[in-house]
């Protein structure tokens, strides 16, 4: 039997049906008639699965059956993964009749852009399950990449051929400072005025950091970047605080965020983000995942027939575009 562990190793999945079972009821006979087939065909599964793994998984003498030491080991994990097959199924079947969809969206997108369409599509799909990933752009685009998504709203940046994009509109940034700072009454800052002024960044898999550093590479302005964060909440927090300024785009100060901060235009440059819809060109999207993304794209005037690009607004820095 030992040598079994030297060959291919098969997933037998009627044999792992079996041996559930018969450790369930501790009968071969309550076992079979539970999986509807004879008692010789499943002692048949159960010799093969036996054969597969290189041990014997029941004492079969005893009475209730009994499992070995091998098969008390297997069995947590077989019932685990038996159980997680049947709610992948299950979730197949879900989409297949158009309910489950999956979403990805930055996290300063999802009041203002999407809140409103979910609302809406809660009353016209009953069912189902929307799951909104409030990711990164980096992290949303290799979701898209991986085909996990049916579609994310996020900045566009240099998408691959794969990933259809379609532009819904530009947003400046501002300078976010405190209450009371002496640029928050300007009409505009430039940004070669922040050069002494501590500077609250945001991580590496940002995409409005990437546009912020590649605007002022242009520009050859230099900014002091001391305190860097992972989540925009948390900048506007240290920047409500007194621990610094930041940069962000317009919609990362709407609501609750924007309490206790002000927002001053910028300029010199000007930059600007473009956001957009994106999905792979691949992926075939049930009808909820269709009404919803149809949805998103009326409230800005859009059809998924309309793949023109925007351009920035002031010239100052060119609109990203797939």
């Amino acid at each position: 039997m030992h040598a079994m562990h030297h060959r291919a190793m098969y997933l037998d999945l009627p044999g792992l049906d079996a041996f559930i079972a018969v450790a369930d009821l501790g009968s071969f006979h309550r076992a079979a008639t539970r999986l509807g087939i004879s008692q010789p065909a499943l002692t048949r599964r159960l010799q093969r699965l036996e054969q597969i793994v290189g041990q014997k998984l029941l004492v079969r003498r005893a009475q209730p059956v009994r499992l070995t030491p091998a098969g008390a080991a297997l069995l947590p994990e077989a019932q685990a993964a038996i159980g997680r097959l049947r709610d992948a199924m299950r979730r197949a079947g879900d989409l297949s009749r158009g309910h489950d969809i999956a979403v990805g969206c930055l996290p300063t997108l999802a009041v203002r852009y999407l809140a409103g369409a979910l609302a809406r599509h809660r009353q016209g799909w009953q069912g189902g399950e929307v799951a909104v990933f409030d990711l990164s752009a980096t992290e949303i685009r290799a979701m898209l990449e991986q085909n996990r998504l049916d579609f994310a709203l996020a900045a566009i940046g240099s998408e691959p051929w794969e990933i259809e994009c379609i532009p819904l509109a530009e947003e400046p940034f501002f300078l976010v400072c405190p209450r009371g700072h002496r640029l928050a009454g300007r009409d505009a800052v430039s940004w070669d005025e922040l050069g002494r002024e501590p500077l609250v960044s945001i991580g590496p898999l940002s995409e409005n950091r990437r546009i912020i550093e590649a605007g002022l590479a242009q520009t050859r302005v230099e900014a002091s970047w001391r305190i860097e964060v992972r989540h925009l909440s948390t900048a506007v927090a240290l920047v409500a605080a007194g621990a610094g300024l930041t940069a962000l785009p317009e919609s990362a100060l709407a609501g609750a965020a924007a309490a206790g901060v002000v927002a001053v235009p910028l300029r010199r440059p000007a930059l600007t983000r473009t956001i957009g819809l994106m999905r792979r060109r691949d992926r075939v999207l049930t009808g909820a995942a269709q009404d919803l993304m149809d949805d998103i794209l009326r409230t800005f005037g859009r059809t998924r027939r309309d793949r023109s690009t925007v351009g920035s607004p002031d010239g100052d820095a060119p609109a990203a575009a797939c």
